[in-house]
C-alpha cells in the first residue's frame, strides 16, 4: 500500500516538473519569437529609411554636381528644373499614405542674395515660428557651406539649411525637412546631399564675365561709331509666310546725363495678337540701368520695370494681376538682351570661342545661355570670309537655340530661332514693316524719331 502511494506521489511530482518545465519553455519559445520579430521591425525599419543616393546629376555648364536621396521611400526627378531663375532639384520622401513626410532640395541660384546666411536663416526661422537649434560651418574639397538646425517641436518639423557662396554671384542653397518627430532623416538626408557635391568652375561664366568687362571698358558708344542705330526684322515661319517683326533702336544721347544710351523696342506676333514695348536707359558702362516692358495680347496687358543700382543690385517689379517686387546681386557676366550684338562683336574681336553669359530678358527673366562661335567653310558661306555665325543656346531647358548670321560689317542680317518650330529672322527696313503691318505705323514712326 505504501509502494503504491509512492509511486502515486512520485508520479505527480513528475508531472508537476514536466508541466513547469514545459510551461518554462513556452514562455521562452515565446520570448524568442517577439525578440525575433522586434529584430526583423526593426531591420525593416532600417532598409525603409537606410538613404540611398542617386548617381551625381550634373547641372551643365556650371561644374556642378550633386546627388539626391533615391529609393527606400524617396522620390526624385534626378533632373534639374529651372523656375524663378533658379535652377532646382528635389527628392519626396513618403510615409506610406502617399502623403510626403520629408523632402529635400538643391537650388543654385543665379543670382547672390543679398541677406547674409545668419540674417537669412533668422528669416526662414521667423516664417515657422520656429527656433534655431544650432548653426555651423562645414567644408568640401572646393565649397563652404553654412548651414542651421530649425525646429517647432507643436508640428514636429526640422528643417536643416545650407548656403555655400560660388563665384561670379552665384549661390547654392540646400534644404531638408521632415515632419515625423524623427530629425535624424532630415539630418541624413542634408549631410549625404552635402557630402555629395563636387564642384569644379569649368571657366565658361568666367570667360562670360571677360567679354561683358571689355564692353563695358570700352563703353556702349563705342559700338556706336557715333551713329544711332536701327535694327527691323521680319519674323517668318518655316514655310516662309511672315507672322510678325522686331524693331529695335539705339542712340546715345550724349555725356551730359548719368544714364545716356537710350533704346527702345517692339515685338510683334500677328497670329496671337502678342505685342511687347520696351524702353531701356543706361550708363555709357552699363553699371545702371532702367529696363521697362508692357505685353499687351486679346485679354490682358501686363508690365515690367529693372532697375539695376551702382551696387549691382537688380530689383524687378511686375505689375499685373498679382503684382510683386523682388531684389538681387547679379552675376557680372548678366547683361540685358538689349546688347546681344554687341556680345558677337566683341567675342569676334578676342579669341574666346565659347562663353556662358546671364541674359537679362525684359520681363525680368535671367537665362543662363551658351554663346559660341561657329567656324564658317568657305565653300558654304555665301560671301565667303563675309560672314560670321553664333550660335545662343538658352540653358533653362526650354530646348530653345538659336543661330545668328553676321555680315562683313559684323551686323546682324539673319536669325534661325528653333524650339518647338523655327522661325527665322530676316533684315528688313521700318518701311518694309510699315507696309506689312500698318496698325503699328504709328509705333513705328515714334521710335524712328529717336534716331533724330
Amino acid at each position: 500500500m505504501h509502494r503504491t502511494r509512492l509511486l502515486i506521489t512520485i508520479n505527480a511530482y513528475m508531472k508537476n516538473i514536466y508541466g513547469t518545465k514545459k510551461l518554462w519553455g513556452d514562455k521562452i519559445a515565446l520570448l524568442g519569437l517577439f525578440i525575433a520579430a522586434l529584430l526583423t521591425a526593426r531591420l525593416i525599419v532600417a532598409f525603409k529609411s537606410a538613404l540611398v543616393l542617386s548617381e551625381p546629376i550634373t547641372l551643365p555648364h556650371t561644374g556642378l554636381s550633386v546627388s539626391m536621396p533615391t529609393g527606400n521611400g524617396w522620390q526624385s526627378e534626378i533632373q534639374w528644373r529651372y523656375r524663378e531663375n533658379t535652377f532646382i532639384l528635389s527628392s519626396i520622401f513618403s510615409d506610406g499614405s502617399g502623403r510626403p513626410a520629408a523632402w529635400a532640395n538643391c537650388q543654385y541660384l543665379l543670382f547672390d542674395q543679398t541677406t547674409a546666411p545668419k540674417m537669412w536663416f533668422e528669416q526662414k526661422a521667423s516664417e515657422v515660428e520656429g527656433t534655431i537649434v544650432k548653426t555651423d560651418q562645414t567644408r568640401t574639397d572646393t565649397l563652404t557651406i553654412d548651414y542651421t538646425h530649425i525646429q517647432k517641436t507643436e508640428v514636429l518639423l526640422d528643417m536643416f539649411l545650407g548656403i555655400a557662396k560660388l563665384p561670379n554671384n552665384r549661390q547654392l542653397n540646400i534644404e531638408s525637412y521632415q515632419i515625423t518627430g524623427d530629425s535624424d532623416l532630415a539630418e541624413r538626408a542634408f549631410k549625404s546631399i552635402v557630402k555629395s557635391l563636387d564642384f569644379k568652375d569649368n571657366r565658361l561664366l568666367e570667360a562670360g564675365y571677360e567679354i561683358i568687362t571689355k564692353i563695358k571698358s570700352k563703353g556702349l558708344d563705342g559700338f556706336l561709331d557715333n551713329q544711332n542705330q536701327q535694327t527691323c526684322f521680319m519674323i517668318k515661319d518655316s514655310t516662309g509666310h511672315t507672322t510678325g517683326f522686331t524693331m529695335d533702336v539705339l542712340i546715345d544721347s550724349g555725356r551730359d546725363v548719368q544714364l545716356n544710351i537710350k533704346a527702345a523696342g517692339i515685338f510683334y506676333i500677328r497670329d496671337r495678337h502678342n505685342e511687347q514695348v520696351t524702353s531701356f536707359q543706361c550708363s555709357n558702362n552699363l553699371d545702371e540701368f532702367v529696363y521697362k516692358m508692357e505685353t499687351y495680347d486679346r485679354t490682358s496687358r501686363s508690365g515690367t520695370e529693372i532697375i539695376l543700382d551702382e551696387d549691382g543690385v537688380m530689383t524687378v517689379s511686375k505689375f499685373d494681376a498679382r503684382p510683386e517686387k523682388k531684389s538681387c546681386r547679379i552675376s557680372p557676366a548678366a547683361i540685358p538682351e538689349v546688347f546681344i550684338d554687341q556680345l558677337f562683336r566683341q567675342m569676334l574681336d578676342s579669341d574666346r570661342k565659347e562663353i556662358v553669359v546671364d541674359i537679362i530678358e525684359a520681363n525680368g527673366k535671367i537665362i543662363p545661355t551658351l554663346v559660341s562661335r561657329i567656324e564658317v567653310k568657305k565653300d558654304a558661306a555665301a560671301d565667303q570670309d563675309d560672314i560670321y555665325l553664333f550660335k545662343l543656346e538658352l540653358l533653362d531647358g526650354r530646348g530653345f537655340s538659336e543661330q545668328v548670321y553676321l555680315d562683313k560689317q559684323k551686323q546682324v542680317y539673319r536669325r534661325v530661332a528653333q524650339q518647338e518650330n523655327i522661325y527665322i529672322l530676316e533684315r528688313t527696313s521700318a518701311e518694309n514693316i510699315m507696309r506689312e503691318f500698318p496698325e503699328h505705323a504709328q509705333h513705328i514712326l515714334r521710335n524712328k524719331q529717336m534716331l533724330k
